[in-house]
């Protein structure tokens, strides 16, 4: 049989044939180079004795006849003929001779052809004509040393061939050296088997470490066997039994698979037959017993197998894994195999058909190993890393692998969701890309010390750009991984985003600046102490304000302000302060400053653990509470007089909740006033609203509600004592506020009011007799004028005199203006006021009555506000009133029919009034003195003016105005 050489990777069976082909390849060259050489001796001898026949011949020129010269020189070209036939038939080489001068007089040989020259070409040439500058100073030196006598052999390559090449001299008979010759071979295939050999060695080398120690001495041996060739039969000996041995020995299952008749595998053939056959005549006939054991036979059993027994689990597959072995001639698979009793068996697998010298299969070799546990092994570390990207894929942090350039390589989701970039979109691009510009720089000079070996790993914040342009800040951990298999170089960066922490940590700054700002313009004193060696740490500014002591004396001092404390105070708070605190504590104590003032502080500590919950740390707080202290005793000797006054006073002080369901305070004076036990009400207080007048209850429901709306009430109430006796209680309640402002307390007193109702009842009684007796005596006042401007009528009937008539009638208007204001008072509710409008109203109608103005030619217009008077001063007015719009009505309109009179009464401010009286009439008559007039109606006005302490103005511009400006007049009681 015949076994296929073209691949490089073959089994080691192989291997004996493949040595035995490349050793008679060898052989062979070594035969052909040395027939060769014997040829160029051949060559060179019979060269040398042309030139001694030569050389006789022309030695005896003188003593041969013509014949006899011409005989010889066609002898002589007869001969160098037949050496130039030799020379161009000189196989796979070429001969070249040169003169002392190195120019060619002979070239020949079948060589010249294949390397593109011709002898034309050369002879006659010189060595410096033909030959290729690079190798002139070679050939040039090798020629000369021929020359000299110097034969040298050596390989020059041209042309892409390789040629064994020999300069040497040529003698003549006497040993003179008259010209050289050059030989040469081409040995270009002798070169490239020499060349396939050394790889097939490194090889069979590379293979052989590979395997057992028993193989790589069977290598050895086989290198040996190369080396040496007369120990060949014996090394193949050694090496078989060693491969025999490797074969029964290896945990390698090897088999020889053979057909009954070799098959050709080619286009010619139905290869579907073909494999038919091979399937029925394809038997197993040599197998170790790894392959055995593989699938759970005995020999006796496996050997002559058929394909249909091996592949009966599945024909298909096993016919299309034939068919593709068959197509390659080898072939490498991983299958899942049966063993006879039906179990899976993985396997992997090396085949190599077999082929006959005609190319024909023959059977195949193979060498297969059972996979089982490697198959569980990949399917576990398929799973292990399915999670290990699972876990990269859910990871809390971000995880990528750039490589040296800073491409991304691998990106997961949660880098993606810090970026906001897809995964795809971050393929493209670099670190750099989504770094901030600022962090750039630094972070390329540690990826520089990590590629260069100088750091196994760095941290370092940086900061990256979001796809929205917003700064993300993270915290990246990169450590450089270089596969092993691969030689793959990137990075993998694990990357935080700590833009929360950055965002807290610039809070935390920002509240520590606020801290600090706060500790040092409080007026309190923050301090720290360390607990181990109770030194102060920290204390804030307000330390000198309230201690009167330096902060710069008290650290340099390194302990606690003991010596500020109290004498008295001083032990007790050394104590509390040194002892181990576990929780918040609270302290008062008294300092002493430098200028001897004392006060009192409050200071609350708090105790600061470390992580492994120890307390290390103590913080404070010392306020200054002197104002408090004597604000304090201020309140306890207030509330000490307010115990006394309570307790000694006859009102009952209470105080209750807001609620009204917890009597918090009573006076003992309740039990006088409501003849009942304080404990009765303080066991429950909403009881006494049973002692309470049923028809008063609803007063004091009503003064609840106004209390717990923020009011202050005064509520006057009927009470039940215990004997049906009935009392009159007042009861004054106001609300009491908290810090925030909230009603927390209801506070009030209770006093006893039976007496006073007692006297307001009599007094009531009186004062309705007197308001009676007053009205009678307004009305009788009334009458009384009534009577007498009835008697001044009467006798101004008898009056003929007109003037006398008109002081009768003056008269008589201003009785009436005087009973007006009494007839008002009887009638008003109100006997020492009288309201100003409508007695005015009633007067001037009364006026234009009086004077026959009956017609409406003059019009009054009044503009008076709600004015009251009191007696004092309405009569004044009155009379005023009366004597101006009198004289209006009797000098103003002596010329027209027509006329207005308009009368202000305004209130200027809350004590002054304004009345104002004018008429549009004629005014007072040229040269009439105001101020001097004797007239009586003047005289009165001034006169009035005067008892109203009133200033009077008197325009008679536009007709004749009077503007009195005065106060009300004290009230002067009569009653």
């Amino acid at each position: 049989m015949c076994i296929d050489l073209t691949g490089i990777d073959r089994p080691l069976e192989t291997c004996e044939a493949l040595v035995a082909e490349q050793k008679a390849k060898i052989r062979q060259l070594e035969e052909h180079l040395q027939q060769q050489r014997e040829f160029c001796q051949k060559l060179e001898a019979q060269l040398k004795a042309v030139e001694n026949a030569d050389s006789s011949v022309w030695g005896t020129e003188s003593d041969i006849t013509e014949d006899d010269r011409i005989r010889l020189i066609a002898s002589l070209e007869k001969s160098q003929e037949m050496y130039r036939t030799l020379i161009k038939h000189y196989p796979n080489g070429s001969v070249f001779l040169f003169d002392r001068d190195l120019r060619y007089t002979l070239v020949d040989g079948q060589g010249l052809a294949a390397v593109g020259w011709s002898k034309e070409q050369l002879e006659g040439k010189t060595l410096w004509e033909v030959s290729p500058p690079e190798d002139l100073p070679l050939f040039e030196t090798k020629y000369r040393a021929a020359l000299a006598g110097k034969e040298n052999t050596f390989e020059y390559k041209y042309g892409g061939r390789v040629y064994s090449t020999t300069i040497a001299p040529v003698k003549n008979d006497r040993e003179e050296i008259f010209a050289g010759m050059v030989v040469t071979q081409d040995i270009t295939e002798k070169k490239q088997a020499e060349i396939a050999l050394q790889e097939i060695k490194n090889q069979l080398k590379i293979k052989y470490q590979k395997r057992t120690e028993d193989l790589k001495t069977a290598n050895s041996q086989l290198r040996e066997e190369i080396i040496y060739r007369w120990r060949a039969e014996e090394a193949l000996r050694e090496s078989q039994e060693q491969l025999e041995l490797f074969f029964s020995q290896s945990l390698d299952g090897f088999f020889f698979m053979m057909l009954d008749e070799s098959v050709q595998w080619d286009n010619t053939v139905d290869k579907e037959k073909v494999l038919d056959y091979v399937f029925a005549n394809g038997r197993v006939t040599k197998a170790n017993d790894a392959l055995i054991a593989q699938y759970g036979d005995t020999r006796e059993e496996f050997i002559g197998r058929t394909l249909y027994s091996l592949f009966s689990h599945n024909l298909t597959g096993g016919r299309e894994i034939i068919r593709q072995f068959f197509d390659a001639g080898r072939i490498h698979i991983e299958n899942e195999n049966r063993k006879f009793d039906g179990v899976p068996v993985w396997v992997e697998g090396d085949y190599i058909c077999i082929y006959d010298s005609h190319g024909r299969i023959v059977g195949y070799f193979g060498v297969q190993r059972d996979i089982g546990d490697r198959k569980k092994a990949e399917a576990s570390l398929r799973d292990s890393e399915e999670r290990f990207r699972a876990t990269v894929e859910q990871a809390a942090v971000g995880i990528t692998h750039p490589d040296t350039t800073g491409r991304y390589l691998r990106v997961n989701q949660k880098f993606c969701d810090i970026v906001g970039y897809t995964a795809s979109e971050l393929l493209s691009r670099t670190w750099m890309d989504v770094t901030y510009p600022e962090d750039i720089d630094a972070d390329l000079e540690q990826n520089k010390q990590l590629f260069a070996g100088q750091i196994d790993s760095f941290k370092m914040e940086k900061r990256l750009l979001h796809k929205d342009g917003t700064v993300v800040w993270v915290n990246i951990t990169v450590s450089l991984i270089k596969e092993p298999l691969s030689g793959a170089v990137y990075n993998l960066v694990v990357t935080e985003d700590i833009s929360d922490r950055k965002k807290t940590e610039a809070a935390l700054k920002e509240s520590e600046e606020r801290f600090r700002q706060l500790a040092e313009n409080i007026e309190s004193v923050f301090w720290m102490v360390n607990v181990q060696r109770q030194e102060i740490i920290y204390i804030s500014p307000g330390y000198e304000k309230i201690w009167g002591r330096s902060c710069a004396d008290l650290y340099a001092n390194g302990r606690f302000f003991a010596d500020s404390l109290h004498p008295e105070d001083r032990k007790r708070v050394i104590a509390n302060l040194t002892r181990q605190i576990e929780s918040e504590d609270e302290i008062e104590y008294r300092i002493v400053r430098p200028d001897g003032k004392i006060r009192w502080i409050r200071d609350r500590a708090f105790p600061i653990r470390n992580q492994s919950g120890k307390v290390y740390r103590i913080v404070g707080i010392a306020v200054d509470i002197t104002a408090r202290k004597h604000a304090e005793k201020t309140i306890r000797e207030s509330e000490e007089r307010f115990r006394q006054l309570a307790e000694n006073i006859q009102d009952s002080v209470w105080l209750m909740s807001a609620e009204f369901t917890d009597l918090l305070y009573l006076s003992p004076a309740y039990e006088q006033i409501w003849g009942r036990s304080r404990e009765e009400l303080y066991a429950d207080p909403l009881k006494m609203m049973e002692w309470v007048h049923p028809e008063d209850k609803h007063l004091l429901e009503e003064a609840m509600g106004r209390v717990l709306q923020g009011e202050s009430t005064n509520t006057e109430y009927r009470i039940f004592l215990p004997d049906g006796t009935i009392r009159w209680v007042c009861d004054r309640a106001f609300p009491i506020y908290d810090e925030s402002g909230k009603i927390y307390r209801i506070a009030g007193i209770c006093e006893d009011i039976s007496d006073r109702k007692l006297t307001e009842a009599r007094i009531q009684a009186a004062l309705r007799e007197k308001e009676v007796l007053i009205k009678e005596i307004h009305h009788r006042v009334k009458n009384n004028m009534q009577v007498i401007s009835s008697l001044l009528q009467l006798q101004a009937q008898y009056i003929e005199d007109e003037p006398t008539l008109a002081l009768f009638e003056e008269s008589q208007t201003r009785i009436h203006s005087m009973a007006l204001i009494h007839e008002q008072l009887y009638q008003s509710e109100h006997l020492d006021r009288i309201a100003l409008p409508p007695y005015v109203e009633n007067l001037v109608a009364n006026l234009y009555q009086s004077f026959g103005c009956g017609n409406t030619a003059i019009q009054f217009n009044l503009n008076l506000d709600p004015i009251y008077l009191n007696i004092e001063t309405a009569i004044p007015c009155g009379l005023i009133i009366n004597e101006v719009v009198s004289n209006s009505l009797k000098y103003a309109f002596t010329q027209s029919a027509k006329g207005e009179i308009n009368i202000e009464f305004n209130e200027l401010t809350s004590q002054e009034l304004q009345l104002i009286i004018q008429d549009n009439g004629s005014g007072f008559p040229p040269g009439f003195d105001v101020e001097n007039a004797e007239t009586l109606g003047l005289r009165l006005v001034r006169m009035l003016s005067s008892q109203l302490d009133a200033s009077i103005a008197i325009d008679s511009q536009c007709g004749t105005c009077y503007t009195l400006i005065f106060k009300e007049l004290n009230y002067r009681r009569r009653i």
